[in-house]
């Protein structure tokens, strides 16, 4: 009888963001990942292994983008995954009762109430179901706004041990750095965010 077939991404577990399970230890590196070190030869002739991105992922949907950051979890790929989001934030959604048609042109950056709104859906939202669909600590803070005429961005970095020792980290050789960037534009009320997650070699 043939093995099991591999579960593909399509056909993912809905999410259920009151059930995941925090990760409770690291685990080694898997060994797929080998395949994205290559190796590059500096100036002075010596060779260095250097680490490709991530695959960027894209989405439109955010409970898609969720369970993506919680698959890359369960596969024990957390430190190396790059996803992207493009969407209307559920506030938008409600204020228009689903009927994208109906979205105010007012509702953009330069809207007081917009950006009040995108703040606190940003802090008690997304990077809490963020954290929960991780299952360990994000410690993002408060971060960094970055403002132009046409868009507003919302910086932020976690550098830290993500709730884990430095031994158990150090053990696996499980470092990583996370960044997660969200955006709004002067034109519509679609919001982008870019997740990123890093291997400190």
């Amino acid at each position: 009888m043939a093995g099991k077939n591999k579960k593909s991404k399509s056909d993912s577990l809905p999410l259920d963001l009151d059930n995941i399970k925090p990760m409770d230890h690291l685990q080694a590196i898997p060994k797929s990942r080998s395949s994205s070190i290559t190796s590059i030869e500096s100036s002075d002739g010596e060779l260095s292994q250097v680490l490709q991105p991530p695959p960027i992922k894209e989405f439109d949907d955010l409970e898609q983008f969720e369970a993506f950051i919680r698959d890359e979890t369960w596969d024990n790929d957390f430190d190396y995954c790059h996803g992207k989001l493009h969407y209307y934030p559920p506030f938008v959604l409600k204020s228009c009762q689903s009927n994208t048609e109906k979205i105010k042109d007012t509702m953009n950056k330069n809207s007081k109430k917009f950006r009040r709104d995108l703040q606190h859906h940003i802090k008690k939202h997304l990077i809490k179901d963020l954290e929960k669909c991780c299952g360990y600590e994000l410690n993002f803070d408060k971060g960094e706004i970055i403002e132009t005429p046409n868009k507003l961005t919302w910086k932020f970095k976690d550098y830290t041990d993500h709730g884990f020792s430095k031994e158990e980290e150090d053990l696996y050789n499980r470092h990583w750095h996370l960044e997660l960037d969200v955006s709004c534009t002067n034109d519509s009320a679609m919001v982008d965010v870019e997740y990123k997650s890093t291997p400190v070699m």
